[in-house]
């Protein structure tokens, strides 16, 4: 299955002009922050999709080239970013509709409608609707999974130089064994999610 526009294309039917497409992620990672990505098109320019889908789908040297594709070609885009100690403090599900609301208001253009990926977690005055896989259906949606996963490996590689000892450029925070095993060996850094499991009971 391929992200197409055709949600978009009955949003402007229906007379919305500025459709934004909004994903996570890092929502399961044990480190590093949560990164909502934000992506409009221009609703008379049509976009190359052959390569545009769910970020989980690409390969980085992939995704990469695709943010480029993608922050050339959209008529905006915006990144919003909930650090560890926030989702520590909120909870991770008020942080994911913390993001949200970040990328939204970081937008340059206000956008009239939202389509996000996942289940129903945000109140806004902007109509909107959740999809569940929506990042696997819908263009806009995996646009800004591309771009939230892009950026947040960004991050986890700059973390990588300050904490080399972590590895963070290659599990991007996410439990994987080495991760496992470095926490168990060292114990946790102020990158981490204090409240969450291993890293809670370490």
């Amino acid at each position: 299955m391929r992200p197409t526009k055709k949600y978009e294309n009955k949003l402007l039917k229906q007379g919305y002009k500025f459709i934004a497409g909004l994903d996570e992620a890092g929502r399961g990672s044990w480190a590093g922050p949560l990164v909502s990505g934000a992506v409009i098109f221009h609703p008379e320019i049509k976009v190359k999709i052959k390569n545009i889908k769910d970020s989980k789908l690409l390969s980085a040297q992939k995704r990469e080239k695709m943010f480029l594709y993608i922050t050339k070609n959209c008529l905006a885009w915006s990144v919003g970013i909930v650090s560890s100690q926030e989702i520590d403090n909120l909870g991770i599900i008020p942080a994911n509709r913390l993001s949200f609301e970040r990328a939204v208001k970081k937008l340059n253009i206000q956008p009239d409608y939202l389509l996000i990926d996942g289940l129903r977690n945000l109140e806004s005055l902007i109509c909107n609707e959740f999809v569940v896989k929506g990042d696997e259906k819908i263009l806009s949606i995996a646009s800004a999974s591309i771009i939230a996963k892009v950026v947040r490996d960004q991050i986890l590689n700059t973390f990588n130089k300050f904490y080399p000892e972590y590895y963070f450029h290659k599990h991007k925070g996410y439990g994987t064994k080495e991760h496992l095993n470095i926490l168990k060996k060292i114990g946790p850094c102020e990158m981490h999610r204090f409240s969450f499991k291993p890293v809670s009971v370490l």
